[in-house]
């Protein structure tokens, strides 16, 4: 397994693999060498919760990774970790059928790097912010029918991270995407973390390709900046502002002052006299006890935004022809603007020394993964997809349109604006939720099956 023939390795230089799950993400890059070998790539693996047997399609992506390598994966890249990009590695999906890949390094962005003091802080925010999601989710449950349309968007919300209700997908109880990443952590111990605008990496036993660690940023401010704001992104917009006191209201951390002020103005339960003014029947009209927990949404759209902000953001370039080929996991606005931050000095195919910005890569782009799924908030357009700007750019979206919105209620994915923009601006533009392949020249993809799409570059 693995080996191919020499005519194949004269006829491609990398194979793209969009599998067709549902809504997640799941790559294949085959790469020929000149041994006569594929060396494989993979990127992510992952289908949303509330998916039609779930682990019947993740199994069936197993079993077609065991067969297209081998079993072999010389690389696994974890954007970040949301339930559409790792379920497939928990136990009530495809853990066993995909433990039974070799994978020869684990790629992974520094936010998880144990040793790193940001990270840790922003993991302990995470925990923070989902402990406070679910501590609105059960309060909201406890209030009955006139809470049920806030409790359902909330709980679809928590989903990303693996906290559904429906444990065939192994969500809540089964570990969620913690679970996922350490499972992956133990078997893989051959482990990079990756840093934006570290010096370029390479894939092992593959030449003329190497790999620019473009985000996520290693700037909080960049991390939570998830919309790109008015004139910045194609059509739909908005702005999400939450502090992060939200939680103590929830008394997570001081149930004995679960109140939504700040610090200086809560009080203890024990300190409310029974005839004081809040215990007073005749004031209790006054009372937000319930109200404002109809924010409670905004707290997970943030967590859920920021954990995507996070994505590992990597763009594999051919050096002899200076082609580059972006994954971006999910990356929502700061971590597309954090781009030009960097500059990396490398050397070109003549061996003389060239100095490389974010804005040359995107103009050298000729296959673009379509960021979360086409959603409002990821695609920056002038600091983004305008900057692509060759002749051969090809774009493939992993999205399905009914799942997100007739199930999950996410009206703005994809986003039209953008999906008409990628059809001018692509000679092919491939969703994984359509047969047709659109774009300027679609008869440049080879016909999908009804697992994946395969996209040739000679």
């Amino acid at each position: 397994m693995g080996e191919i023939s020499e005519t194949v390795v004269k006829d491609y230089r990398v194979r793209i693999r969009m599998y067709r799950q549902g809504l997640g993400d799941c790559f294949l890059l085959s790469f020929p060498n000149k041994q006569g070998a594929e060396k494989h790539v993979m990127i992510d693996c992952g289908v949303v919760l509330g998916t039609d047997k779930p682990a019947d399609r993740m199994k069936e992506v197993a079993e077609s990774l065991h067969t297209a390598t081998g079993k072999k994966i010389d690389v696994l890249v974890i954007t970040h970790e949301h339930w559409d990009h790792l379920s497939g590695f928990t136990p009530n999906q495809a853990q066993k059928e995909l433990g039974d890949i070799t994978f020869g390094e684990l790629w992974l962005a520094w936010t998880e790097d144990e040793k790193n003091d940001l990270a840790n802080a922003l993991r302990a925010e995470r925990e923070m912010k989902k402990a406070a999601a679910a501590a609105t989710k059960k309060k909201l449950a406890e209030l009955g029918p006139k809470a049920e349309k806030r409790l359902n968007r909330l709980a679809a919300l928590m989903e990303f991270n693996g906290e559904g209700d429906g444990n065939a997908d192994g969500g809540e109880g089964k570990g969620g995407t913690a679970g996922a990443l350490q499972f992956l952590k133990a078997k893989v111990r051959n482990r990079k973390i990756l840093k934006p605008g570290q010096v370029p990496i390479t894939i092992p036993g593959v030449d003329g390709v190497r790999i620019y660690v473009m985000g996520p940023p290693e700037d909080k401010s960049k991390l939570h900046k998830t919309n790109p704001g008015k004139g910045h992104g194609y059509g739909f917009s908005e702005g999400i502002s939450l502090s992060a006191a939200f939680a103590a209201a929830l008394g997570v951390g001081d149930p004995e002052r679960a109140q939504p002020f700040a610090q200086s103005f809560r009080k203890g339960m024990s300190e409310l006299k029974a005839d004081s003014s809040y215990k007073k029947p005749e004031n209790a009209w006054r009372n937000i006890d319930e109200d404002w927990l109809g924010v409670g949404e905004r707290l997970a759209l943030q967590l859920d935004s920021d954990t995507n902000n996070t994505s590992l953001v990597l763009a594999f370039e051919f050096i002899d022809t200076e082609e580059v080929l972006l994954f971006v996991g999910d990356a929502q606005a700061g971590n597309w603007m954090s781009w030009d931050d960097y500059k990396w000095n490398v050397k070109d195919k003549n061996d003389d020394k060239q100095e490389v910005t974010a804005a040359d890569l995107l103009a050298r782009t000729i296959f673009y993964k379509v960021g979360h799924h086409g959603s409002h908030n990821a695609t920056l357009r002038e600091k983004g997809l305008e900057r692509m700007t060759h002749r051969n750019l090809v774009a493939m979206m992993p999205v399905d349109e009914i799942v997100a919105h007739e199930k999950k209620g996410w009206m703005h994915m994809p986003l039209p604006e953008l999906c008409e923009r990628l059809n001018e601006k692509c000679v092919a533009f491939i969703r994984s939720d359509k047969d047709k392949v659109e774009g300027t020249n679609p008869e440049t993809i080879e016909k999908p099956t009804s697992l994946y799409f395969d996209h040739f570059i000679k």
